[in-house]
């Protein structure tokens, strides 16, 4: 699989934003849902209820055997480390990855969430999201904008495809 191309696992359209380690960094190619952050206003990766809601009910659409955890550097907007990291087997771009990866994230119809905070302190502190034309822009943590999961798919699942028809990777051509 190359960087930028399109395939089908369990429905879902993704697109191979990277190789790191042999395993696929990949996003989806449509917004899952529209949800907001976090039902409970924390700008926290780690506390939001978007976390939980990716790692439970869009987790169960794939399988965990064929996925890597991955490390996301919660690092905010200005700089500050406070947040530190996090481990998810489905998270979202952060604002650095989206700028890294930028021409393979489509342009999404919705406003698209990162897990990029605004600031630590405060209320109403906010996160970083992606406007349909690109632009990375301040969001009320609590209102809904569109989620593309972001998911780790194991080199060792790609490499045996061919040999589990029923999890069988389609790539799009």
């Amino acid at each position: 699989m190359k960087i930028g191309e399109k395939f089908n696992y369990s429905g879902i359209e993704w697109i191979c934003l990277d190789v790191i380690d042999g395993n696929y960094l990949a996003i989806t190619a449509q917004v899952w849902q529209e949800l907001p952050f976090d039902v409970d206003n924390h700008n926290n990766w780690k506390e939001s209820s978007l976390r939980r809601i990716l790692n439970d009910e869009f987790l169960d659409k794939l399988n965990k055997k064929h996925l890597v955890k991955q490390t996301s550097d919660l690092i905010v907007d200005n700089g500050d480390r406070k947040y530190g990291t996090c481990e998810d087997y489905v998270t979202i771009l952060s604002c650095d990855q989206y700028r890294k990866y930028r021409d393979f994230v489509p342009h999404y119809p919705e406003w698209m969430w990162t897990l990029t905070p605004w600031s630590c302190y405060g209320v109403g502190r906010g996160v970083r999201g992606v406007s349909p034309t690109g632009g990375v822009h301040y969001g009320g943590d609590h209102v809904s904008y569109g989620v593309a999961p972001v998911v780790l798919f194991s080199k060792e699942f790609i490499r045996d495809i061919d040999k589990d028809v029923e999890d069988c990777v389609n790539v799009v051509r």
